[in-house]
């Protein structure tokens, strides 16, 4: 079996990795996350930032690097596309909104009209269209057929009503893709839809949440009477859950949480290394266990792309990914605050706070990570019921 990649792909890796040289601020902090307002380098608009190397990455044509040539991509394989994925997530890098660009554009070569595709897909593999998703309620996360948001049918439009929350990137968004109750006579999944929907909407409010690293990166968002066009509907009304169960499929081909446990540990090591009287005992055990973990996990993001690329991928699969690759990260960032000690607490404002805060940052970042796309137990209870076959609990 050949784990190696081809010549090309080495090249095509050089290319991203040159690029970032080139591209990334000086100062670059490369705090993990959607590096926006103070987790970029000093004296820089963070916002401005993103949409910079969002539209230097389209003008190469590496966001729709995956799609079929048809809809303007390169039909690389996602292998192609996990090694740019995996350079961008090592080096922190924005400029990728992975809403529109890996989950939405695939849903609407299925499922969208061509109307929709000739309105959004250029811009999204340009760089130009940002996207947020509207899926999460207050008192519908996990179990998201719950939702309560609804969308009423009148006339030509939709008139929709309720509350969105823990929307990753919806403060620097232009659209959200929404699920909504559109027949409140059917229960659970069967009267939801799938809808495009406008920002700037009138009716649509967007209210940023600090999260617990004193970032907006979430937001509620909440309909009032917003009035949305039939035309922004996806697949038929009130299948809406088949169109996001094949967005939600895209959303777990990732490598960003085992690139950044990567990339903590050799930034641990370097930095014991320089810092010797700070080393714990068994810190070159710890880093060792880490260290298998981690090439496995790579293993596993390389498999699942492989598996999607030969036709043969299951929602398992993609589940074990994503389970393996969060709990790695969350594994990784505590044990980096443990062996730092007192110091690896401080914040980035501190001089003495090693690599800029960037340990505490990225401890910080893991434990919302194991709830993203689906939280730990919720991946479990797909690898037991699709790949175990086993009666739910």
């Amino acid at each position: 079996m050949d784990f190696l990649f081809t010549e090309e792909q080495e090249r095509f890796r050089q290319q991203v990795s040159s690029f970032l040289d080139k591209e990334l601020p000086p100062g670059w902090a490369d705090y993990v996350g959607t590096a926006i307002d103070d987790t970029v380098a000093p004296s820089q608009d963070g916002e401005q930032v993103f949409r910079d190397i969002a539209r230097k990455l389209g003008q190469k044509g590496w966001l729709s690097l995956f799609w079929p040539r048809e809809y303007g991509g390169q039909s690389c394989s996602y292998v192609d596309y996990l090694i740019f994925l995996e350079e961008l997530a090592r080096r922190g890098s924005p400029g990728y909104n992975a809403v529109g660009v890996k989950m939405l554009a695939p849903t609407l070569f299925k499922y969208g009209t061509e109307e929709q595709k000739a309105r959004h897909l250029k811009p999204i593999a340009r760089g130009e269209e940002f996207w947020c998703e509207g899926f999460t309620e207050p008192n519908a996360g996990s179990d998201l057929a719950s939702l309560q948001v609804k969308a009423l049918r009148d006339g030509s439009d939709y008139i929709i009503n309720g509350q969105k929350t823990w929307s990753t990137f919806a403060k620097y968004s232009g659209w959200c893709c929404l699920l909504a109750r559109t027949d409140p006579e059917l229960r659970r999944h069967r009267g939801i839809s799938f809808l495009l929907v406008d920002l700037a909407t009138p009716g649509v409010t967007v209210r940023p949440i600090i999260d617990i690293q004193g970032e907006p990166d979430f937001a509620e968002i909440f309909f009032e009477d917003a009035r949305v066009p039939r035309k922004n509907l996806v697949g038929g009304e009130n299948e809406g859950w088949k169109v996001v169960q094949t967005m939600l499929s895209y959303e777990r081909i990732a490598i960003g949480p085992v690139a950044a446990a990567r990339s903590l540990i050799d930034r641990l090591v370097k930095y014991i290394k320089a810092n010797p009287q700070r080393q714990l005992g068994n810190s070159g055990q710890v880093l060792a266990q880490l260290k298998v973990e981690a090439e496995i996990g790579r293993l596993i993001c390389y498999r699942l792309a492989w598996l999607h690329d030969n036709g043969t991928a299951k929602a398992d699969d993609a589940a074990m990914a994503r389970l393996y690759g969060t709990e790695l990260l969350k594994r990784a960032a505590r044990v980096a605050i443990e062996l730092l000690g007192l110091y690896g607490q401080l914040d980035k404002g501190d001089s003495r706070a090693p690599l800029q805060g960037w340990f505490k940052h990225l401890y910080l970042s893991s434990i919302g990570i194991t709830i993203a796309a689906g939280t730990s137990e919720i991946l479990k209870n797909v690898i037991a019921g699709i790949g175990l076959r086993l009666p739910r609990e």
